[in-house]
């Protein structure tokens, strides 16, 4: 799903996924990772300094998609739907992710 197998574990190749998994949106690679490493700023900081537990690192991908919503909200024309499609679909597969850890782990504790 998405790539989820192939997922980057440096700069180059988050670039490199990007390009393969959303050859048409190059302009929003930049946003995407902004996003994503503003999420995890802010979660950082929350566990560091309130002392507040992640209930599960789907918070973070979750945050990140309301960051590039918000952030369409400032473009204009194309620029501005097409960033609130991605955060959209962003959304769409941690959902599906979330049903399938939560299918897989209901199903480690019957056995």
């Amino acid at each position: 799903m998405f790539g989820t197998d192939l997922c980057p574990n440096n700069l180059c190749q988050f670039y490199s996924w990007c390009y393969a998994f959303l050859p048409q949106g190059e302009w929003c690679f930049t946003m995407g990772l902004a996003a994503i490493c503003w999420a995890i700023w802010n979660r950082r900081n929350q566990a560091t300094f309130e002392f507040k537990k992640m209930p599960s690192p789907f918070e973070i991908v979750f945050n990140a998609c309301m960051h590039l919503s918000y952030w369409a909200g400032l473009l204009k024309g194309e620029r501005r739907v097409e960033l609130e499609r991605g955060a959209m679909i962003l959304k769409e597969n941690a959902k599906e992710m979330m049903r399938i850890c939560a299918t897989a782990h209901a199903g480690d504790a019957v056995e």
